[in-house]
């Protein structure tokens, strides 16, 4: 359960502000409930999937807001390590897909990182729903050398 800390009803001046609140709540969370210290360090991504780990089985009608409270700290991880924005987008495979109902996407919280858009929500809902087989860290280090190699081809461009 996820009720010891209410975001539900919050008012927020930015999408930033919410997805902070959500991670700050999560530490919390991890520490009171996990003994767990999650410290926003690109290490604190395997204690977070241990914390998750432990929480699975997470009831259908909290998945929603799991998915805020850890894919808001997940996010903050990158956006700390990397010059990033929240910013509300739809995932590409879903936006491009020539599905007839492409008009009914659904924008998600997802972080910008010099035009490239990092989905932690959706990989954190994956970790919840389908399993170890989503694997946080993996993810982490993937998506990082992939922003660090493309950040390597922008700085050589520019000199």
């Amino acid at each position: 359960m996820i009720d010891p800390i209410q975001l539900t009803g919050s008012a927020f001046d930015s999408l930033e502000a919410m997805m902070q609140a959500n991670a700050e709540a999560a530490v919390r969370l991890a520490a009171n409930d996990h003994g767990m210290v999650l410290d926003y360090s690109p290490e604190s991504v395997a204690r977070l999937e241990t914390v998750l780990a432990a929480r699975i089985p997470i009831p259908e009608a909290d998945v929603e807001k799991a998915t805020m409270l850890w894919g808001g700290y997940f996010g903050e991880v990158f956006r700390r390590h990397y010059p990033a924005d929240w910013i509300m987008a739809v995932y590409p495979t879903m936006q491009y897909a020539g599905r007839q109902d492409a008009g009914n996407e659904v924008a998600m919280p997802a972080l910008d990182v010099s035009g490239s858009h990092i989905y932690p929500l959706l990989k954190i809902f994956r970790r919840l729903t389908m399993g170890p087989a989503e694997d946080l860290v993996a993810f982490y280090g993937k998506v990082c050398a992939a922003l660090d190699t493309r950040q390597g081809r922008e700085s050589e461009q520019s000199r």
